[in-house]
């Protein structure tokens, strides 16, 4: 028997409609199962997550099992396959979904673009970080983290050291981005007359929405990263609006894809465009002869680094372990032999490289299994030839 939306009752179609494929995944991360249908938008089948966007948006949702449905609501429920087709016909290939463990921000910015705004409908509404036919240029003003003065940053770089914070300021700086001539570049303030600070190849640029990973952080911070030497460099930026801070975001992945369209990689083959923190934590490190004293550390799983650093937010790292592969690289429960330093945490877990042991402690047996199965799962993967430009 065939239920259509005309002759079955309220809970009857909406199971109908939750049962078909396209409804048994969330409209708009694509990653997890549906949990409630957002009713203004035209019935969007939505997870947990997506669906508190959704609400802050200001639309309504429903649970898809516990509340009751109305003849004259599930009517009028369209289902993913209807709206992917009436609202992402010209979603950029480069704009990402959110993923589960994403900041609020990405998430929350995909919801307005696709249902509020309609960009994902209209290349026109796309201008703050697409361009068809490519040649892609930005500018705007971010509030830019503070560094070490230029002297002082150069001599850490050469030395590897992880330089001193600078009290966690920020100050507004214009930011250049161009698709053509492969850099996003900042000025040392905020008018175009001013001297250009850096100038980044967006080809080794990395970019992350890392706000909430971050203790009294931004919700709007994003980290971008970057070779510099033997080292990766970060430099941490916001905007007090949602909207412009994830333009930025998307309009440097969108630069970078038709870049590498232009190299002529076939679109199948495309590499992945940026790289989230798999885990960003605060971990207690000894050194090299295992009996130093352990010391605080801001470690960030990214990529296939391991870096860790003195302070959150700092622009080079205490020092940086590279990932390799699996045997010659191991993740192992319990402290390295030879350990003679109590731990501060009662938790050790131990990374073994061709040169050396590291000892990583934490304070709670989920961390430490959290860190183990993270890098486990990175080493059972093979490094890319795009991964050894930060080896």
């Amino acid at each position: 028997v065939i239920i259509t939306m005309a002759t079955a009752g309220p809970i009857a179609a909406i199971s109908a409609l939750a049962e078909q494929a396209a409804n048994r995944v969330c409209a708009d991360c694509v990653s997890a199962p549906p949990c409630a249908v957002s009713v203004n938008v035209g019935g969007a089948f939505v997870c947990g997550a997506c669906a508190v966007a959704h609400r802050q948006a200001g639309y309504r949702t429903r649970s898809i099992e516990r509340d009751r449905w109305q003849e004259s609501e599930t009517a009028e429920l369209q289902g993913n396959s209807v709206l992917a087709e009436t609202l992402e016909t010209r979603m950029p290939p480069f704009y990402r979904r959110p993923m589960p463990d994403d900041p609020a921000v990405i998430r929350m910015q995909f919801v307005l673009a696709k249902y509020k705004r309609g960009e994902f409908a209209n290349p026109a509404r796309q201008a703050a970080y697409h361009r068809s036919g490519g040649g892609f240029v930005k500018s705007g003003r971010l509030m830019k983290r503070l560094t070490v003065p230029s002297v002082a940053a150069a001599s850490v770089l050469h030395s590897g050291s992880g330089g001193s914070s600078s009290g966690g300021k920020f100050s507004q700086r214009l930011f250049e981005l161009s698709e053509r001539d492969n850099y996003l570049r900042y000025h040392s303030d905020d008018t175009s007359d001013s001297t250009v600070r850096a100038s980044l190849p967006l080809d080794q640029l990395n970019v992350a929405m890392v706000g909430a990973l971050i203790e009294m952080a931004h919700p709007h911070l994003m980290m971008i990263s970057y070779p510099s030497g033997e080292y990766t460099r970060c430099l941490y930026v916001y905007h007090e609006d949602g909207e412009e801070i994830v333009a930025w975001y998307n309009a440097i992945r969108g630069c970078q894809y038709y870049r590498l369209r232009m190299s002529l990689v076939p679109p199948e083959r495309l590499l992945q465009l940026s790289y989230e923190p798999r885990l960003a934590d605060w971990l207690y490190k000894t050194g090299p002869r295992l009996s130093e004293p352990w010391r605080r550390r801001w470690c960030l799983l990214l990529r296939r680094s391991l870096l860790y650093y003195s302070a959150s937010m700092q622009p080079l790292a205490k020092g940086e372990l590279w990932l390799g592969e699996a045997p010659a690289y191991q993740v192992l429960t319990g402290p390295p032999t030879g350990l003679r330093r109590k731990s501060v945490g009662n938790h050790v877990f131990t990374v073994r490289t061709p040169e050396r042991d590291y000892a990583f402690s934490t304070d709670s047996a989920d961390c430490c299994r959290r860190w183990v199965a993270a890098i486990a799962d990175l080493l059972a993967v093979p490094p890319t030839p795009q991964d050894f430009l930060y080896c």
